[in-house]
């Protein structure tokens, strides 16, 4: 049993990193980038500042939910039970207070290190983040649907199907969170570029992992968790960007996909 478990993490892994690196690695070269968008912009008429926001999070959204699919079927998970939720007044009561505890946690983790780091910019590293930068392009509608969308597929992921596939295979609950947990803020780390934003998506990611993990868990279903994790995404993206002390930009050249 505890060998099953470890071989679904150990696939898991195995899988987490080939959607991320077919986000990534294709669209590494500046000068590939530089042709793929002019190609895109002069065949569809997007604005070319448009095209690698857009193609970047279709590319995402559709190598993750390939990767939720395989994980559902090496872990034989049930995936309409997982997106299956027996709404009641108690379960919107929790999700609520899921929502509020989240982003208490998040903001307590913060203060903690502005009280060791006073003049640490975390907006700054938030919105200095590549993706986020190129979400940040894009109209102000598509800056909250965008990160919402894809914190909903990363969601499914993680906490859908990968949470679901180890308890299938025998994990304990508390494990499934830990195991789920740290493949996800793994995942979510090696998105950044710099320390500061490795701290704060870590510590994000950990929360996250935690209360959305023990949310699933107790609803027997993933929405309640994605609607967490989706209002999170959106409302913290956006409200780093503006209150950055160093206005976010554009990225020139430099996010793969």
């Amino acid at each position: 049993m505890t060998g099953q478990v470890w071989l679904f993490a150990g696939l898991s892994v195995v899988v987490t990193a080939a959607w991320l690196a077919l986000y990534r690695l294709p669209f590494a070269d500046p000068r590939r980038r530089q042709r793929i968008r002019l190609a895109v912009a002069s065949r569809t008429n997007l604005p070319a500042k448009y095209v690698f926001p857009i193609l970047g999070t279709v590319i995402y959204l559709a190598l993750g939910l390939l990767a939720a699919a395989v994980l559902a079927r090496l872990g034989d998970v049930d995936v309409v039970g997982v997106l299956s939720w027996d709404v009641s007044w108690a379960g919107i009561g929790r999700t609520l207070l899921a929502v509020v505890g989240a982003s208490a946690l998040t903001s307590f983790a913060m203060s903690l290190l502005y009280a060791f780091a006073p003049r640490v910019d975390v907006p700054g590293a938030v919105s200095g983040v590549r993706w986020v930068q190129e979400i940040l392009v894009l109209p102000r509608r598509w800056r909250w649907s965008v990160p919402m969308v894809s914190a909903a597929v990363e969601e499914f992921v993680f906490r859908g199907v990968l949470l679901a596939g180890l308890l299938v295979a025998g994990a304990p609950a508390w494990l499934a969170v830990v195991v789920s947990g740290l493949i996800f803020t793994t995942a979510q780390v090696l998105l950044t570029e710099q320390r500061l934003q490795a701290f704060v998506l870590a510590v994000s990611s950990v929360v996250l992992s935690l209360v959305c993990g023990l949310l699933t868990i107790v609803e027997a279903s993933v929405l309640p968790a994605l609607l967490v994790h989706a209002s999170f995404a959106g409302y913290y993206t956006n409200t780093s960007a503006q209150r950055a002390t160093v206005p976010a930009g554009p990225p020139q050249m430099r996010r793969p996909g």
